[in-house]
């Protein structure tokens, strides 16, 4: 019996996938879902300690979805906090 080796899509391009995925539904349900996972991306990125590049517009959620963690990784302000 053949042991297939399913290759494991890199962090970074999960990214990507999943602000395409947001992108192509409408459905704040399935957005929410796919938010939740792009949190989590993020979350293992900065744990994995290795996470050097800062993904392109198009492989970012809407301002007001991305991760709180993502803002604070970079040492960029939030564009939803109020300044002072």
């Amino acid at each position: 019996m053949a042991t297939h080796r399913q290759t494991k899509i890199p962090l970074e391009t999960q990214l990507g996938l999943l602000a395409m995925q947001f992108r192509g539904t409408r459905n704040e349900a399935r957005r929410a879902e796919v938010a939740t996972a792009y949190a989590q991306v993020v979350r293992d990125l900065i744990e994995g300690g290795e996470w050097e590049e800062m993904p392109s517009f198009e492989d970012m959620l809407p301002d007001d979805r991305m991760p709180q963690d993502f803002f604070t990784y970079w040492s960029i302000p939030s564009p939803l906090q109020k300044g002072d």
